[in-house]
């Protein structure tokens, strides 16, 4: 079992882990200080090296995060649409095992949506796309930025496109290869219900 964490140490772990995910590689002790807005490399490498003796960080890898086997069991709460929306059930099919090293937060914090349609299946979600079939994995939130992927909920119908902010107000847009995938334009009563974190391809791919 790790021994326990400072406020300070938990903060810096968290901020190793972010950047690694952004990147796709460990950052840099000045990288670090610079997201941390810490004066001197000294005060984080005193914080880093306490996560090493700890085993929170690979002491033989710089920054890495040692790898982890340890999974939790998300909820697959039913389909989204990723065409026309499509009623969104909010029962739970079955759970889903994951990496709790790729997630912040606990399992409480996510969700997986089964995609249906195309409108989606030129998306780049860590290199991947949205396909009918796929597990997608959503971060509950009920903001996001213009760019993002979401869930939004227009009325009592939930789909997953990228959200775009324009002169006219917000609206949905596919990411498809099919030209018969329109955007979707919202006016009023519509809500976001979270953030695409990741995909599982249909199959385990």
């Amino acid at each position: 079992m790790r021994n326990s964490l400072t406020s300070k140490q938990k903060i810096v772990l968290s901020t190793i882990n972010d950047l690694t995910h952004k990147k796709g590689s460990p950052p840099k002790l000045e990288e670090l200080r610079i997201a941390l807005n810490y004066s001197q490399i000294s005060s984080v490498q005193r914080h880093t090296d306490a996560l090493k003796e700890k085993g929170y960080i690979d002491k033989s890898r710089g920054l890495s995060l040692p790898v982890s086997s340890e999974k939790i069991q998300i909820p697959l709460v039913g389909n989204v649409a990723c065409g026309m929306p499509l009623l969104a059930t909010e029962n739970i099919e079955a759970y889903i095992p994951y990496d709790i090293s790729k997630i912040r937060g606990g399992a409480q914090d996510y969700f997986f949506l089964r995609a249906v349609g195309d409108s989606m299946n030129n998306a780049n979600i860590a290199g991947k796309t949205i396909d009918d079939g796929d597990y997608v994995l959503i971060k509950k939130q009920l903001t996001a930025d213009s760019g993002n992927r979401v869930v939004a909920l227009i009325g009592e119908e939930a789909t997953i496109k990228k959200l775009a902010k324009g002169a006219e107000g917000y609206r949905l847009e596919p990411e498809s290869t099919n030209p018969a995938n329109k955007p979707i334009y919202l006016f009023d009563d519509f809500s976001i219900q979270g953030v695409v974190s990741d995909v599982i391809k249909k199959g385990g791919r």
